[in-house]
């Protein structure tokens, strides 16, 4: 479990890692790494005196590079998180943050102890099924080169700091005129009644010529630019392609099953717990020998004594070790004891233990059959990531100057795969990957017919690829596009001739004849839209909107109006009534909610302000490098 635990941390783990810390850094408009390294290294900026170091800076881009990339993926723009990129905006971002921080720290912000360990135990990347779990917390702060003394404090600069913003967005308020303005706008109703009469029953019957067309292709040929194109065919490779050809015998599983078994019989686990006092006395460390020596309980006194968060409301408990998880005077310290015996204070790099060995566990290894997929698995793995490599290390020779990829692909054994015309924007699948786009579009490939060199998006992934075709960016020819223009010049013919047919109809009601026997006269449906909102999705949003943009009737008539929708129908509307919201009519909980957010939006408003008022306030000096 501990070496499952480890491998947690890596890949996916690990950019979920990266993700809370931004997230940290999103809600409070600040950088969870801001002050995290001392003050060794070179300083980039300082502010009011306190060092901002290039350390600092590296690890925030570090974390806002594995943000962005959490989101895309390998198709992430390759100049998206370069170093230069994220240099001067997450810089800035530091420079806030040190700013707001200071701002916490002379308010008095502080936070408690159990604030801080709460935080931190509640942090998803240090669970294991929603469990905090204390092996992947020291794990993870051995990778990112924090200690278990360090990085508390770290959390609590940035709760405090957290705390600070709270106070500032969680006091602000709106007033009732607020809201009911608001209210009055947003919550406005609509009463009208319409028809729609659809263009598409005249388009069979609408006519245009061959100069209609070539006219109207001739007047818009801006509307039908062709960007450059090119089609490409390329080899892909990945251990995936190769592990669907690889079969393992049963003869291969078994000797490796043999082997695991033969390793097996000395997976003797020892489960330990400590008390550990990083900077402790000597009066301290015999106080505490001295309550283990009167049968005080073990548990309880980690729960009162240890420093070790991860472990001490457990009441020590650290897990299971195989031998090589703790220092090398730890391991030897539980290798001596017997289950439910104590150690004398053992000394290590992080401070002093008392040490209990609460369990000893032998594992019964697992049977032929248990193990039989999982093996055929790993061993179809570790074949198809041998051909991989071995496939990569071959195929720049074998695609420079070639001709045709058929040839390198069918030396590999993988397929030839091809693609047709797409432009920079429009590529699909790892043809929509910046550095497989900017090769395709580079003059080497494109323009010269070279092989692009090996392309590798991953330690895993990597592409090679010629331009089989291409197209310059121009105007596309008339065929290409009449079908386009026949369509939209039918549409406005019908659309013009249906105006008409509204307008006259619009006259009518004007009139004052009857909506409903108009509509039914001309075999339209009468829709009538009572209590009706902004918004609306389609043809019924764009005919709302329509109905919101019109004047309030004057009393005693209606609003009438015809307009074309984008699919080119016409639209009769007879607006009736209008009514503004009303705050008093909205439930209790609907205006608790509209107050809450509206104060929210003051909250983030008058945020930003003092953000703004502290940084032009501030002493900044950047180094020469940062300016």
């Amino acid at each position: 479990m501990l070496q499952s635990m480890r491998d947690n941390l890596k890949g996916t783990a690990a950019i979920i890692l990266a993700a809370f810390f931004g997230f940290i850094m999103v809600i409070g408009g600040i950088d969870f790494f801001t002050g995290a390294s001392g003050g060794a290294a070179d300083a980039v900026a300082e502010v009011n005196g306190e060092k901002i170091t290039e350390l600092d800076l590296q690890r925030a881009i570090q974390n806002r590079r594995s943000m962005i990339m959490s989101q895309y993926g390998e198709n992430v723009p390759a100049d998206l998180i370069s170093d230069e990129q994220l240099r001067e905006p997450v810089l800035r971002q530091l420079i806030s943050s040190s700013v707001m921080r200071q701002a916490a720290q002379e308010s008095g912000m502080v936070m408690s102890t159990a604030a801080v360990n709460k935080a931190i135990t509640d942090i998803p990347a240090f669970q294991v099924n929603g469990t905090f779990d204390p092996q992947l917390y020291r794990d993870a702060l051995r990778r990112m080169g924090y200690s278990t003394a360090n990085f508390p404090q770290i959390v609590e600069s940035d709760l405090a700091l957290q705390q600070f913003a709270d106070s500032v967005t969680e006091s602000a308020f709106t007033t009732e005129a607020d809201a009911e303005q608001v209210v009055a706008a947003s919550m406005e109703e609509r009463d009208f009644d319409y028809v729609v009469m659809p263009v598409q029953e005249l388009l069979a019957t609408t006519e245009v010529s061959d100069a209609e067309i070539e006219q109207y292709y001739q007047e818009n040929q801006s509307q039908y630019q062709r960007p450059e194109q090119v089609a490409v065919e390329y080899i892909e490779l990945t251990p995936e392609v190769f592990a669907a050809n690889i079969d393992i015998s049963e003869e291969d599983v078994r000797s490796q099953y043999d082997q695991e078994i033969a390793s097996f019989g000395s997976d003797l686990r020892r489960r330990a717990a400590h008390i550990l006092l990083e900077d402790a006395d000597q009066e301290k460390i015999e106080e505490i020998q001295t309550k283990l020596n009167a049968g005080e309980d073990f548990a309880e006194l980690a729960k009162t004594y240890s420093e070790d968060i991860a472990s001490s409301e457990e009441g020590g408990d650290l897990g299971f070790t195989t031998g090589d998880v703790f220092p090398q005077a730890f391991e030897q310290a539980l290798a001596s004891l017997e289950v439910g015996q104590v150690s004398a204070p053992v000394a290590t790099d992080s401070g002093t233990h008392f040490i209990k060995l609460l369990e000893v566990e032998q594992s019964e290894p697992p049977t032929f059959e248990e193990r039989k997929g999982a093996i055929e698995g790993q061993l179809r793995t570790a074949a198809a990531e041998s051909e991989f490599v071995d496939a990569l290390s071959r195929l720049a020779d074998l695609a420079y100057n070639a001709e045709s990829l058929a040839g390198p692909a069918e030396e590999l054994g993988v397929p030839l795969q091809t693609s047709g015309l797409f432009a920079r924007d429009s590529g699909a699948g790892v043809l929509a990957n910046a550095q497989v786009v900017e090769a395709a579009f580079s003059p080497e490939v494109m323009e010269d017919g070279n092989t692009s060199d090996v392309l590798n998006l991953n330690n895993e992934h990597s592409v090679v690829l010629r331009v089989t075709e291409s197209k310059p960016a121009g105007t596309y020819p008339l065929a290409e596009v009449r079908e386009q223009i026949v369509d939209r010049l039918k549409r406005d013919k019908a659309s013009e001739q249906l105006a008409k047919q509204a307008e006259a109809f619009k006259e009518k009601l004007a009139a004052g004849e009857d909506f409903s026997k108009l509509a039914e006269e001309q075999g339209l449906t009468l829709e009538t839209s009572d209590k009706t909102r902004r918004g609306g999705f389609g043809e019924r949003g764009e005919i709302n909107n329509k109905a919101f943009t019109l004047p309030v009737p004057a009393s005693g008539s209606d609003e009438l109006s015809v307009f074309a929708t984008s699919s080119g129908d016409q639209v009769v509307l007879e607006l009736r009534d209008v009514r503004e919201g009303s705050l008093a009519q909205q439930s209790k909980e609907q205006r608790q909610a509209l107050m809450q957010q509206l104060a929210s939006v003051n909250g983030g408003a008058e945020l930003a302000a003092i953000r703004r008022f502290l940084s032009d306030q501030a002493k900044i000096e950047l180094s020469s490098e940062s300016e």
